[in-house]
């Protein structure tokens, strides 16, 4: 009897054990499925992306704007932010290739404004110049190179010596065209005529850019130099008209140069953030909430170019403005290039000499005329403390290098959609 029960119990336990084996298998095999459905849903998002960046070319971006030149004779630039420096490293890659001095030559800017052309003509030509006068000319043309009181953006200074640079050991000289519309501070002593001179809606300023660009193109093509770089900054490169949220057609610079070089131009567009407007202030987000750059970093890219022609991404809906619009990407740009993900860029504001001695004077009675025309009388009467004009100038003269406004949450929104 005392065996039976001793038997009785080994298979109890042995059932026991059975069950809880098959319990723990079947836990087991439930978390699989579960994290490999989690795995799924996360990566599901970015797989149509991620599978068409691996079959691809791995063209780099500064070769994928060359190439266009091959087959056109304008290749447009989509700037992001006018402060983003890695950017502006790129463009200095294109210019200083020997394809570009050799066979293109030519760029235009929106900004800078096109009076300045001659005089900047004649300092990006000139040879061997003193580094005290290099610099300091250097500083002229920033501190007039737009309607603002002072273009802060550090990317102008960089890009005009660059081209300096590049001419002063080079027998094939780049040709730099600033096109934005003519704009004279010393044409304006009162707000009145800040407000008369600055006012471009009664011819809108994206037309008289394009005009700019292809009247001084007309006048190099006439010479058998067809071949150009355009850089403009967010809308005014769209190939497209859009609208506005509130039915207005906003007409950008882009589609007047479209409609005139048709399939003699190619635009391209680079990664960047987008503008949403949140109450009333406009955020930075990501293309397609992150999908774009998260299939990017999954694949361990930060440098290359393709079309969007026959591509995931440009049959995307366009997303890069709010607006009515029923636009794909690849309606809008021609093209894509990737140059350094989120972390690696940076916005660079102001630097040690931006307003010089000399030009203090000058700086503290724009800056008063501004204020002035956005009726900012606050700021008006503090121009007469010292104390806050030293402020204002220890501020201009000290260089700014920082990470997107909301770069944290950029990150996040990206890695929402890759796996540890």
């Amino acid at each position: 009897m005392l065996c039976v029960c001793i038997k009785a119990h080994h298979i109890t336990n042995f059932v026991r054990n059975v069950n809880t084996q098959k319990i723990m298998k079947n836990t087991l095999i439930l978390l699989f499925l579960i994290s490999t459905f989690y795995s799924f849903s996360q990566n599901s998002a970015i797989k149509p992306y991620s599978d068409y960046l691996k079959k691809i070319e791995k063209k780099s971006a500064k070769d994928y704007i060359l190439q266009k030149f091959k087959n056109h004779d304008i290749v447009i630039l989509c700037e992001r932010d006018h402060s983003e420096f890695s950017q502006y490293e790129l463009i200095k890659d294109v210019l200083s290739d020997a394809y570009f001095k050799n066979n293109v030559g030519n760029l235009f800017t929106e900004i800078g404004v096109l009076n300045l052309q001659p005089e900047i003509t004649e300092f990006l030509k000139t040879k061997n110049l003193d580094s005290a006068f290099v610099e300091k000319k250097l500083n002229t043309f920033q501190q007039n190179a737009t309607f603002w009181f002072i273009w802060e953006r550090y990317n102008y200074h960089y890009l005009l010596r660059t081209i300096y640079d590049i001419n002063n050991v080079s027998q094939n000289q780049i040709s730099y065209f600033p096109s934005d519309v003519e704009f004279d501070w010393k044409t304006v002593q009162t707000v009145e005529e800040y407000t008369r001179e600055q006012d471009f809606e009664i011819e809108p300023r994206d037309s008289l850019l394009a005009y700019n660009i292809i009247n001084q193109y007309k006048k190099l093509s006439s010479k058998n130099n067809k071949k150009a770089l355009i850089i403009l900054n967010y809308r005014h490169a769209f190939k497209i008209h859009t609208t506005s949220n509130n039915g207005e057609l906003v007409k950008n610079a882009g589609k007047y140069l479209a409609d005139y070089f048709g399939n003699r131009a190619v635009s391209i567009l680079s990664n960047r953030p987008i503008f949403v407007k949140k109450e009333n202030r406009y955020v930075y987000e990501l293309i397609h909430d992150g999908k774009w750059d998260a299939a990017f970093k999954e694949q361990d890219i930060e440098n290359i170019g393709f079309d969007f022609d026959n591509s995931v991404f440009g049959n995307d809906d366009f997303d890069l403005i709010s607006a009515k619009n029923n636009a794909k990407y690849k309606d809008v740009f021609d093209g894509f290039v990737f140059y350094k993900s989120i972390e690696n860029q940076h916005l660079i504001e102001f630097y040690d000499g931006l307003v010089s001695k000399d030009f203090e004077q000058e700086f503290f009675r724009r800056y008063k005329i501004q204020l002035q025309y956005y009726e900012d009388s606050t700021r008006v009467k503090k121009l007469e403390s010292k104390e806050f004009r030293e402020t204002v100038l220890k501020k201009l003269n000290t260089t700014r290098k920082r990470k997107y406004p909301n770069f944290e949450h950029l990150i996040e929104r990206r890695d929402t959609y890759l796996n540890d």
